[in-house]
């Protein structure tokens, strides 16, 4: 058991000596590996800017045409309230005004026939 035992401490002593020693190959291969997975990283960090530039893009148009699709349905709503209370309002004012013509050509005329009246019972006394 003694004899397993300094024997894997034997192996680790060595070994830590041995994954100490870089050579100039290994950093470059090392350098290498990081400079890719850097040159990934940042392709991929690209790309999903890009995927989320044109997924709020969508998004805001998506919102602009609701917002003008609403805000035209308002103005229709608005004007049709319009229609519905201002024709009959304007055909009342119409006919009010008619029958305010109308009275106070009733009202002349009933003058004038009450003046020849008057006019007609003057003369039908002259000739009796």
């Amino acid at each position: 058991m003694r004899t397993l035992f300094f024997t894997i401490m034997v192996f680790l002593c060595l070994s830590t000596v041995a994954s100490a020693e870089l050579s100039v190959e290994d950093l470059e291969k090392i350098r290498q590996i990081v400079n890719e997975a850097e040159v990934r990283l940042e392709k991929r960090i690209t790309e999903t800017e890009v995927r989320l530039e044109k997924h709020f893009a969508d998004r805001f148009t998506d919102q602009s045409k609701r917002l003008d699709f609403h805000a035209t349905l308002i103005i229709t709503l608005i004007g049709t309230l319009i229609a519905f209370v201002g024709v009959p309002l304007v055909l009342i004012a119409y006919q009010q005004n008619r029958r305010i013509q109308q009275d106070d050509t009733i009202k002349a005329q009933a003058t004038e026939i009450q003046a020849l009246r008057e006019k007609f019972e003057s003369l039908e006394k002259l000739l009796s």
